[in-house]
């Protein structure tokens, strides 16, 4: 989902039309749960509507707006992947990749040269048998390298970054507290159904179906499923047992799924969703040069997108939060052309983005807590908002789509919010309890009194 900051973002390097044209917009959600088996339409009214698109989709078109328009300045390799980033006395790297059929997770020294192989799959010869082809590896020296793969070691760029004693971006990772594995499933939607709402169904086990449109209506259903929950995740196993679950626990979907589908479903694997992970040491980028120095052959790294800031894809942050990363760093080396350092440029990136990057880590967790941290927070924020507007902000996931809020600004707000609503509460509870105490103070001296002059009498 394309947000306000995505759009925004998108608009700054003039493809947004492109992309747009892509995409379908979402104007609200339908929501069934135990609550509301009924289901409940809620309409947004947002300044920028979120617009959906498929992954495979906006990768397209960015790569058509490449070939159109920067033909002359940009390369595309594909099939290729980096396996090695070896840093140069200049600042730059040298860059090792290979063919994606010979990916491997081990990290590599960084001393191969461009004549080592590596062993690809096995392909049939004339012959039908299985052979083995070796496949060259190829080096290529870079001045300025961006990570931008994610935040797991096969990110070469990062992985050195993280190796590197002298560089303070280290990956922090943290263990998934409320995992979830999900399947695939393509809903046809009828005529009758409005073709603009991202359609949402939970069970009573926690089970979740979000669906979302695409450009052509059809409708691209996520089933999320607890990956302990062995009897629902038997049941994703076979059509037959498939329909069955549709038919009980997902009526409202089942007539728009054709045995089809749900048989490519049954043999679709389980996939997982990433965990969150972000660049602590608060630096993006690797220094290259003390400051001041004026060299012009200083070079330099940084990362951006997932590589920063890894988070589970539920409130559309990510990619909309990736494209602001690349706005930004634009910023900085526009900024820094006049004095031609890189040094400039990176270090103010840093400045610019590496506590915002934490911060949207920190309030995405606590997004996947659960009830004390996710739910009651979104209960507060609704009461004390209301009561008191000039006060209290929205929630915070409301907060999050405010484009001119950076990410460390919302948590910084938040908590100031937080920290008011339990004072009021504590001096609420404080005031009913004296009031208790003097009611019950009171009551008991009735009563004495009341015995006092019984016996007396």
């Amino acid at each position: 989902g394309g947000g306000a900051r995505g759009q925004i973002a998108l608009e700054r390097m003039g493809c947004v039309d492109r992309v747009l044209s892509y995409c379908k917009t979402v104007n609200g959600r339908m929501d069934w749960s135990p609550q509301n088996p009924e289901g409940k339409e809620t309409i947004s009214n947002k300044q920028y509507a979120t617009q959906v698109i498929q992954r495979d989709r906006l990768v397209a078109a960015l790569l058509k707006e490449v070939e159109e328009k920067y033909a002359n300045a940009v390369t595309v390799t594909h099939g290729v992947q980096c396996v090695s980033c070896e840093w140069t006395g200049a600042g730059g790297a040298i860059l090792t990749r290979q063919p994606t059929e010979c990916r491997s997770d081990e990290h590599t020294s960084g001393d191969e040269d461009e004549h080592e192989t590596c062993e690809a799959p096995p392909v049939d010869d004339e012959a039908g048998v299985g052979v083995t082809v070796p496949v060259p590896r190829v080096t290529v020296p870079v001045p300025f390298v961006v990570g931008a793969e994610g935040a797991s070691r096969r990110n070469a760029t990062a992985r050195a970054m993280d190796d590197d004693d002298a560089c303070d971006a280290k990956m922090v990772r943290f263990e998934d507290m409320n995992p979830r594995v999900y399947k695939t499933i393509p809903i046809n939607l009828p005529e009758s159904y409005r073709d603009d709402l991202n359609y949402s169904a939970r069970t009573k086990g926690g089970v979740a179906l979000e669906a979302l449109p695409t450009k052509e209506g059809l409708l691209v259903g996520i089933l999320l499923v607890k990956p302990g929950d062995k009897e629902t995740c038997a049941k994703l196993e076979s059509r037959e047992s498939l329909r069955k679950y549709f038919d009980e626990d997902f009526p409202m979907f089942t007539d728009f799924i054709t045995d089809e589908d749900l048989e490519l479903m049954a043999k679709r694997r389980l996939s997982t969703l990433p965990t969150f992970a972000y660049c602590g040491g608060g630096s993006l980028h690797r220094r290259v040069a003390e400051d001041g120095d004026s060299s012009q052959e200083a070079g330099g790294a940084c990362l951006l997108g997932d590589s920063i800031h890894t988070v589970k894809p539920y409130f559309g942050l990510g990619v909309n939060s990736a494209f602001e990363d690349v706005t930004i760093l634009d910023d900085c080396l526009t900024s820094a052309a006049s004095s031609g350092k890189w040094t400039e440029a990176l270090a103010d990136y840093s400045k610019r983005r590496a506590e915002d990057a934490k911060a949207l880590v920190d309030i995405s967790r606590s997004f996947d807590g659960g009830f004390l941290t996710f739910v009651l927070p979104l209960i507060l924020d609704g009461i004390f908002s209301k009561l008191l507007p000039n006060v209290f902000m929205p929630n915070t996931i409301q907060m999050t789509q405010k484009y001119d809020w950076r990410f460390s600004q919302v948590a910084k707000r938040k908590r100031r919010d937080r920290a008011l609503q339990v004072a009021i509460l504590a001096s609420a509870l404080g005031a009913m309890g004296t009031v208790a105490f003097m009611v019950g103070r009171t009551l008991v001296g009735l009563m004495i009194r009341a015995m006092t002059g019984g016996l007396a009498a």
